[in-house]
């Protein structure tokens, strides 16, 4: 845990190219919106891991070209201690995430390893990318094993396997500690992709090499200090070639549950079914992603 005096709202996705080469990347910054998302109910081990998950569907999501959502879903084996993660993000950046644990395996695993990876909480399983363009279109999904001790690594060789796109992913999640405030949750992470080549760009696999090796050199603390911007990072890692930005997008934690979505869904139910799903005459519904509670009285259903 990291102390720091500064402010930890900054929440958006950046793509950037580097001049004249065939590399272009992405850098995701997210304070405020990856502490609202992950709120407080989680483990610090489930919800540092789910962090990761976030930053890398904000920074996938910011890809597509349409309007639609990116979905990461992992899923757990029974030797591990999270059965299932999952964070969708949209293309207008809204953000939102899930996991499911078992307390017990977690303390037992948590004895041999103090600060285990993604595969260990996970005990290995499939990692799933998937690319949701709407009810009236097929969704795409690809899919890779858990393997590594962060879900970057997971997303990486995704992209390496399914995409089969040169990609170098580096992601962290932690907390940072104001003096006299709770620890917050803030996360930041780097992607670089090489560009297919052409006839124009010739070969490019010295550039993407160098590129590389420098793209390496980026720290933990680096990705999460508020106090070094997004901008000065990319300089301090690139300006010997030139780095560029393209666009940037903002990030902000946003459910798509609502009220009268749920009530849609209540009233579709047969009376007995409503009956027995009720206590005291009324159904309590529960958001697993932004763990809101709604109450429906069964005289209003």
């Amino acid at each position: 845990m990291t102390e720091l005096m500064t402010d930890t709202t900054q929440n958006f996705v950046t793509v950037f190219q580097l001049d004249g080469k065939p590399v272009r990347g992405r850098a995701v910054t997210m304070g405020s919106a990856l502490n609202e998302a992950l709120g407080k109910r989680y483990p610090d081990l489930v919800a540092q891991l789910l962090g990761e998950a976030m930053l890398i569907s904000a920074i996938v999501a910011q890809s597509l070209k349409f309007d639609g959502r990116l979905v990461i879903q992992c899923h757990g084996t029974n030797d591990g201690a999270v059965s299932l993660l999952m964070s969708d993000c949209t293309t207008d950046g809204h953000i939102r995430g899930y996991a499911r644990w078992d307390e017990a395996s977690l303390k037992e695993l948590k004895l041999d390893n103090r600060n285990p990876g993604a595969e260990a909480l996970l005990g290995g399983g499939t990692f799933s990318m998937t690319i949701d363009q709407g009810p009236e279109m097929d969704q795409y999904q690809g899919l890779a094993a858990i393997e590594g001790a962060r879900l970057s690594d997971c997303a990486e060789h995704y992209f390496k396997q399914s995409e089969q796109i040169p990609t170098e992913i580096r992601l962290v999640c932690g907390q940072l500690q104001e003096p006299g405030k709770d620890p917050v949750w803030r996360g930041g992470g780097l992607m670089i992709q090489k560009i297919a080549e052409d006839k124009t760009r010739g070969d490019t696999d010295d550039a993407w090499d160098t590129a590389r090796a420098l793209f390496q050199t980026v720290t933990d603390s680096e990705l999460l200090d508020p106090q070094l911007s997004q901008n000065d990072l990319l300089y301090r890692l690139f300006h010997e070639d030139g780095v560029r930005i393209v666009e940037t997008s903002p990030i902000e934690a946003k459910c798509r549950c609502s009220r009268a979505r749920l009530e849609n869904t209540l009233k579709s139910f047969e009376k007995q079914a409503l009956e027995d799903m009720a206590e005291n005459g009324v159904i309590d519904a529960n958001c697993e992603f932004c763990d809101t509670t709604y109450s429906f009285p069964i005289s209003d259903l």
